[in-house]
């Protein structure tokens, strides 16, 4: 990835970390609980202002050394715009979809893009799915979006 790309991805990193953040310290707490539905996407935002920090870091000490751009800067250039179009959407749909539905898409969508077939990457999303949902929902008790599902909801 060229010093550019590098610079570029990371501030946008950043900068989305900084937006999940700021939107999860608005979660309401829920009663009877040590932490709220705001926990997990702050520790996550962290994670990704920390990874973007990183690649900017990368980045502006690549920008000193020439870089010609390569047919692999490419597609690596499309696989990022991919993801984000892929969290994007995500995040649209979390809502009118719900949660499994919305993650399952995501996922697929995701893992398909960095090459795993449809079949096993259709088969990952669905046990992360019922994983992530077994995790939140059942165990933790983080209320999630059912959407569509909202009339079998359990």
């Amino acid at each position: 990835m060229s010093a550019r790309n590098d610079l570029m991805s990371g501030l946008m990193l950043a900068g989305l970390g900084a937006l999940v953040f700021a939107r999860a310290t608005t979660f309401p707490a829920l009663a009877g609980m040590a932490y709220g539905p705001g926990l997990f996407p702050s520790i996550a935002a962290i994670g990704l202002m920390i990874c973007g920090a990183l690649l900017t870091i990368t980045g502006v000490r690549k920008r000193s050394v020439r870089v010609t751009r390569k047919p692999s800067d490419r597609r690596a250039s499309g696989r990022i715009a991919l993801l984000l179009l892929t969290v994007l959407g995500y995040g649209l749909l979390l809502e009118p979809l719900g949660f499994h539905p919305a993650s399952i898409l995501a996922v697929t969508s995701a893992a398909c893009i960095f090459g795993l077939p449809l079949l096993r990457a259709l088969l990952l999303a669905v046990l992360l799915t019922v994983l992530v949902h077994a995790v939140f929902y059942s165990l933790m008790h983080v209320p999630l979006p059912w959407g569509v599902l909202t009339p079998i909801a359990w």
